[in-house]
């Protein structure tokens, strides 16, 4: 069958266990059936063997099977340089309400018939028989897969409450591939919104990682706000939809311009753009104006992402970015301030760039930034005349100043006057120019009992 030739690779798998028949299933399945498999897919695949009874089977045929730890009826298929990772079929049980995304029970079933209901949305549950190369399709995935629909595999009330996580995984499958969410299912997610307070943080982290990755992601947000989800997880942000915007700047209420946003920037910085605006509907709500949103978006963000576990590193890089993206917004800053700043900001300086011409993007008015092309202009400049950017930079170290007389902390503030010079005056950086100002600096403020000795 067309668009299943990488398929291949899994029938001396499907040979090893004949006559059981081995199925592949999920996310690689539903990709070949879009035409979009990845050029190296991850491969899930099941049959009706125990994962004690595929490792029995086949450990004489150059095979390795490891089993993971808190794993349920699972294991890791290893064969040459391929990796699947396998199930047996079965039927799960969990504890509704407790956030767990573990079953806390299941009961090993024969058939794919029987094994697909267990899975979340139906184009997930689209087996190909990998002997046969035949799709065998319990619950009607493929129409889904055609539709571009996300509907769960039974009930949608039953399946949801089941497992929170499927609320977050069907606004990454919709930012991942496009797709709309069935109402019953989108209802379904609406009710149990609450339920994701249970989630780990990790486990919400996870999945909104995969969204954020995701090629329709302003759809995928557009899902997550729809459902509830972004209220739940970042409700500064959520606080921003119908938030009117200058139409002569703006195309978009503030929501939108962040999903816009997100989408234009680069993978690096793309929670930092979602967030960017977050602290407008605070602004308004306590001010009365917008002015000061980047100073309240940087602190929702700090709780917002702290709550969600991401690493302080990031976190503090990403609300840097979100206090300074407003920066110099009439594009008239002195040249020597504009340098302080670039030097102040000189690990993120790039990243406040890209968010800058992200946020022109997306306001669906310009293409363009001037502040940013301003700023790399002038940073270019400064590297050519040799301006520092840190004081290990200056053409003079401690040293350099212990040795004319400095002492203590009189040392790092008197580099700290000629990097501040330097920056103003792109000329100054030379060894012989910087020694000659300190000089002056010791001539002018020393005291002779201090550099001489006391009298007696």
């Amino acid at each position: 069958m067309r668009g299943f030739e990488a398929f291949e690779v899994l029938k001396p798998i499907a040979e090893a266990i004949a006559p059981h028949a081995l199925y592949a299933v999920g996310g690689a399945v539903r990709d070949a059936l879009r035409g979009r498999l990845a050029e190296k897919p991850d491969f899930d695949v099941c049959s009706d063997l125990s994962p004690e009874r595929l490792a029995e089977t086949v450990k004489d045929k150059g095979m390795t099977v490891e089993f993971p730890h808190g794993g349920v009826a699972s294991a890791t298929i290893g064969f040459g340089e391929l990796r699947c990772e396998y199930t047996a079929f079965r039927r799960d049980e969990y504890a509704v309400g407790t956030g767990s995304h573990t079953p806390i029970g299941y009961h090993l079933v024969s058939t794919p018939q029987e094994d697909a209901p267990r899975r979340d949305f139906r184009c997930n549950a689209v087996y190909w028989d990998v002997a046969k190369g035949t799709i065998v399709d319990p619950l009607g995935g493929v129409r889904d897969i055609k539709d571009k629909i996300l509907r769960t595999t039974r009930d949608a009330e039953t399946v949801i409450a089941e497992d929170p996580v499927r609320i977050l995984r069907a606004a990454r499958f919709a930012a991942a591939l496009g797709f709309g969410v069935e109402e019953e299912t989108a209802r379904a997610c609406r009710r149990h919104i609450d339920d994701v307070d249970a989630l780990s943080p990790a486990r919400k982290r996870h999945e909104w990682d995969g969204l954020m990755r995701g090629e329709h992601l302003v759809h995928g947000l557009t899902v997550a706000y729809e459902l509830g989800l972004l209220a739940k997880l970042f409700p500064a942000l959520a606080a921003c939809a119908g938030v009117e915007q200058p139409t002569e700047h703006h195309a978009y209420d503030a929501l939108r311009h962040s999903f816009e946003c997100a989408a234009a920037a680069p993978q690096d910085i793309k929670l930092a753009a979602l967030l960017h605006d977050e602290g407008k509907a605070e602004a308004i709500a306590r001010d009365g104006n917008m002015h000061a949103h980047a100073l309240y978006g940087a602190a929702s963000a700090e709780r917002e992402l702290t709550a969600l576990g991401y690493p302080k590193r990031e976190v503090e890089r990403i609300c840097r970015l979100i206090a300074v993206h407003m920066y110099d917004i009439n594009n008239t800053a002195r040249r020597s301030k504009l340098r302080r700043f670039i030097v102040q900001n000189a690990d993120i300086i790039g990243d406040i760039c890209a968010l800058m011409r992200a946020d022109s993007v997306a306001t669906g008015k310009y293409k363009t930034n001037p502040r940013a092309d301003r700023i790399e202009a002038e940073i270019e400049y400064m590297r050519a005349k040799g301006v520092p950017f840190r004081l290990s930079e200056l053409a003079v170290d401690g040293g350099d100043l212990a040795a004319i007389g400095f002492e203590g902390r009189e040392i790092a503030e008197e580099l700290a006057r000629l990097f501040e010079m330097c920056l103003k005056d792109e000329c100054l950086n030379q060894r012989e120019a910087l020694l000659e100002k300190a000089m002056k600096k010791m001539q002018k403020f020393a005291k002779p009992q201090q550099r001489h000795g006391r009298k007696k």
